[in-house]
């Protein structure tokens, strides 16, 4: 599990260094950083995924594209940034320089483990010599990385079909959730998650999760001969036929990605989802927090950028009936009030109650109210 993020001179961030738990939620103002954060992370799987072999990080690439380094460096920094994570038991932080600010990657320059200076002798694997690189805990936890951003694919009558070590994630638009679910459907699901009713596999549990939030619904996966496509068809009650995505409530394919990634995901994997809450009424925001605290007690590292009040209370519900340890969670409110986009970090105790309350930190509807009486 990754228990904290280094980052400097990228983007917005002059320095930053976050703690992250099992459950870490990142809120805030718009251009406050949280997706910058994220980007940070995305950047350093997506180079070890694509550029398993070399010394450059990749910053446009097929899950996360941000341009030349010229876009993504501090306004303040001249050609060098550096990101780091760590793990209970290492602390990596890789420098990189960028020689040419037009360059769509950038050449890693030095690299330090639990502050020493690692040598770069070739050949060089996941940003790290090849001799170490199979042995780090955060090149392992950041190689199980997977994203899932808030543009995701909505209704669409097909869906890629690969082979099924091509479906190994939902995919950053949930792109690929079909396909997957075409693949694992009668892989178990991790105990903790499962619903005790239904058989333990991910269709029957998938199809459970699914009614909880949206009751009577159902679904099925259905290849397309003669082609490397799947149809994803729903129902959105048990009077109803299967129909086209098109022709159901557009929440059920938003929802849809994200259960099938938390479901099918492996204890040691690392989630990060953006908006989960987008086109989800509020007692389902609520559900989805919970639930995505059920996910990180169970073992799957669950990093969260969120809008959506309801999505915090239900992680706060979560904590308060024990389904999470309060000691497991991180809120982290990035306001940028003074300009230096440093994070405020509410803690949350036992009884699922915060110990602040920042401006600006999920209190429009009280600010409402009190002009409105």
């Amino acid at each position: 599990m990754l228990r904290s993020l280094h980052i400097a001179s990228f983007k917005c961030f002059q320095q930053l260094d976050l703690e992250l738990r099992p459950l870490t939620l990142l809120s805030g103002v718009n251009g406050g950083g949280k997706s910058s954060v994220i980007q940070s992370l995305v950047l350093l799987s997506q180079t070890l995924s694509e550029r398993e072999w070399g010394r450059t990080l990749l910053l446009e690439g097929p899950e996360l594209a941000l341009g030349s380094a010229a876009d993504i460096l501090n306004q303040n920094a001249r050609d060098r940034f550096s990101f780091g994570a760590a793990t209970s038991s290492e602390r990596l932080q890789w420098a990189f320089k960028a020689a040419n600010r037009r360059a769509l990657s950038v050449e890693l320059e030095g690299v330090t483990r639990d502050g020493q200076d690692v040598p770069l002798a070739d050949p060089v694997r996941w940003l790290l010599p090849a001799e170490q690189a199979e042995k780090s805990s955060v090149v392992a936890a950041l190689r199980r990385l997977s994203w899932i951003t808030a543009e995701r694919t909505g209704p669409r009558e097909l869906l890629p079909l690969r082979d099924d070590q091509g479906h190994q994630h939902v995919g950053p638009r949930g792109e690929l959730a079909a396909g997957l679910l075409h693949w694992r459907k009668d892989e178990p699901v991790r105990e903790a998650l499962c619903i005790a009713d239904r058989p333990p596999t991910l269709l029957h549990q998938l199809k459970a999760r699914m009614q909880e939030f949206f009751p009577g619904c159902d679904l099925r996966v259905v290849p397309i001969d003669g082609a490397s496509a799947v149809s994803l068809q729903l129902k959105s009650d048990h009077r109803s036929d299967f129909q086209r995505p098109q022709n159901v409530g557009f929440g059920l394919t938003q929802l849809f990605p994200i259960l099938v990634g938390v479901l099918a995901a492996k204890g040691g994997d690392v989630l990060v989802i953006e908006n989960p809450e987008v086109h989800l009424h509020p007692k389902a925001q609520q559900d989805i927090g919970m639930l995505l605290a059920k996910v990180a007690a169970s073992g799957v590292q669950v990093i969260v950028e969120t809008h959506a009040d309801h999505v915090l209370n239900g992680v706060r519900l979560a904590a308060k009936t024990k389904a999470i340890s309060h000691a497991d969670v991180a809120v982290h409110f990035f306001g940028n009030s003074d300009g230096t986009f440093a994070p405020t970090s509410p803690k949350l105790d036992a009884d699922g109650r915060l110990d602040s309350w920042p401006e600006g930190f999920f209190d429009q509807f009280d600010q409402a109210l009190s002009q409105l009486l």
